[in-house]
């Protein structure tokens, strides 16, 4: 289960270990032991962490549409088609004219707030690269 080998897990555990070596029989040790079991049921069974180690639905089918009659032609032309329109593009007027107009809206202040407003937000930080 993704819950066992969690890092929250893993510190609810250790927590436990030392907790229980301490002092077994204290009142404030069983108060503590018995707070972080009601944590962990409270973290197991949240709808958040639910949809989050859902297994993904068996129901749903992946179909690679390069391999289909329909799709499959038309997105086999386009990958032929493409490094030709590419090279036609990059020495053509209009791909200078379109770099100019690109630089000057880019310096411009309606620009500015465009690639602000419009800017993908940062991805989330890796947890395996934190560890």
């Amino acid at each position: 289960m993704a819950w066992d080998r969690s890092r929250t897990a893993r510190a609810l555990r250790a927590v436990r270990k030392r907790v229980t070596g301490a002092s077994d029989g204290s009142a404030l040790i069983g108060s503590a032991r018995a707070l972080a079991n009601r944590s962990e049921a409270l973290v197991r069974n949240s709808y958040c962490y639910r949809w989050l180690t859902a297994e993904p639905d068996p129901e749903i089918i992946v179909i690679d549409l390069r391999e289909t009659r329909t799709v499959g032609p038309f997105i086999r032309l386009l990958e032929r088609a493409i490094g030709p329109v590419e090279r036609a593009w990059t020495g053509s007027r209009l791909a200078s004219v379109t770099t100019a107009a690109e630089t000057t809206l880019a310096s411009s202040r309606t620009g500015q707030l465009l690639a602000t407003l419009l800017e993908p937000p940062e991805p989330p930080e890796d947890d395996e690269k934190i560890e």
